[in-house]
């Protein structure tokens, strides 16, 4: 096999091994951007609904029963969440534009 021959050979191989790559990266974001969107925690809230709400009323009965100020708990905790989601709703507004 001639030198030039062996070149060309190998230049298709190449090809060939850079268009699988490129396959299988497109099936690894895909799968990637799937397992993403199951577990977003939209996306589990969503699907676990009840089970948030037992989990929800559990804790609101142990913490009752252990004498737990809530109030000073729960005012960091919300106001943390309400800047959180007016971050986002700030960010997802700027990027419409």
């Amino acid at each position: 096999m001639s030198a030039k021959d062996e070149i060309h050979r190998l230049e298709t191989e190449l090809e060939l091994r850079k268009q699988d790559l490129r396959e299988d990266a497109d099936r690894i974001n895909q799968k990637f951007q799937e397992t993403r969107a199951q577990l977003s925690p939209t996306n589990l809230v969503e699907h676990n609904a009840l089970l948030f709400c037992g989990l929800a009323l559990l804790l609101g009965f142990v913490l009752g029963s252990l004498g737990v100020p809530v109030k000073k708990i729960g005012k960091p905790a919300a106001r943390a969440m309400l800047t959180t989601a007016g971050k986002r709703a700030a960010t997802r507004a700027l990027r419409r534009k």
